[in-house]
């Protein structure tokens, strides 16, 4: 088989997702990107072990599979995060694009002069070198450290988690990122996802492949594999902190204006903001938007019941029915 053939730098910082795509090519063009202390360029090829520094991070470039360079953090001492800092955490397919548009909506509107919002994917350095500088930020799958920041407050986005391995797996069988369509992945190809490669997942296929050929319960089996980084974030929360808020996906949908009100309440941001935030969020509403919007398959709950054969559940409810139990979650 022919080795897969190499990336330019440009390519290798698109799918590690520590920046946007606007601000990678502003950073190019202004030699704000370095590689191994020398200004790059985008059709640089380089090689692992290169320490590329983007936005005042370095990060390490190490193999993934088949030959592949992923961005890593470079190890380094963490630092106190000061100033106001607004995050929001929530899991992949837990409201995430409709949480998105709300928030950066409302941060570009006239209400909020020199506002801004972005989103982290679920790249967490990322989001701890850049944060102090957005309005509200967001990051998926992860539980932060607290203990980083002078002043932290964060809302968490939480989903029946049997839910969101069933949103999960029929999105990933259609491919719909990047990501899905790597061949012999290991972890670190998805680190922008902090999706972990199941072990179910033969040589020479990618997920969206198996996915695709593989009978429901295998492939259900194959998807709960991948979300265990997140099944494990999820009980790494402190349960009662007053600098965080919770919200239930099956209690936002219906009720998403008064629940972002809540949000934006929260954030101490001034009250102009806190009514465009409950405008957006009535405008968005994941329901009413669920027919139109590809990225949506099924907003309703309660999908896993249809979808879980026993021993699905067995299974489940032994890895993480302490999951359940935390988030008020019927074991049955």
């Amino acid at each position: 088989m022919p080795d897969t053939p190499r990336e330019t730098l440009d390519q290798i910082i698109e799918h590690s997702g520590v920046v946007t795509r606007k601000r990678k090519s502003v950073q190019f063009a202004s030699g704000e990107i370095f590689c191994d202390g020398r200004p790059a360029r985008p059709g640089d090829l380089p090689c692992a072990g290169a320490v590329i520094r983007i936005q005042d991070t370095d990060y390490i470039l190490t193999p993934g599979g088949q030959g592949r360079l992923q961005l890593c953090p470079n190890p380094a001492p963490a630092t106190t995060i000061t100033g106001k800092i607004r995050v929001h955490c929530g899991y992949h397919k837990c409201l995430t694009e409709y949480s998105k548009k709300v928030y950066r909506s409302t941060c570009n509107s006239l209400v909020q002069p020199g506002g801004s919002f972005r989103h982290f994917f679920h790249r967490l350095d990322s989001l701890y070198s850049d944060c102090p500088q957005h309005t509200i930020n967001s990051v998926s799958g992860h539980a932060l450290d607290l203990e980083r920041f002078d002043d932290i407050r964060i809302v968490r986005f939480i989903r029946d988690p049997r839910d969101l391995l069933i949103s999960g797996y029929y999105y990933h069988k259609r491919g719909a990122e990047p990501w899905c369509h790597l061949r012999n992945p290991v972890d670190i190809d998805w680190m922008i996802v902090n999706g972990a490669v199941p072990e179910q997942l033969p040589p020479e296929r990618s997920l969206t492949e198996f996915l695709t050929d593989s009978p429901l319960e295998t492939g259900l089996m194959a998807e709960m594999d991948f979300r265990r980084h997140h099944y494990a974030s999820m009980l790494d929360w402190p349960k009662d902190d007053p600098r965080v808020k919770l919200f239930r996906y099956e209690d936002i949908v219906g009720n998403e204006s008064r629940i972002f009100r809540e949000v934006f309440d929260f954030f101490q941001l001034p009250w102009p903001t806190r009514i465009a935030g409950s405008m957006y969020a009535r405008r968005y509403r994941a329901g009413a938007k669920a027919s139109k919007h590809k990225h949506i398959r099924n907003p309703t709950s309660g999908q896993w019941r249809q979808h879980f054969t026993a021993s699905l559940k067995k299974a489940f409810n032994r890895r993480y029915g302490d999951i359940l139990e935390r988030y008020g979650y019927p074991l049955d």
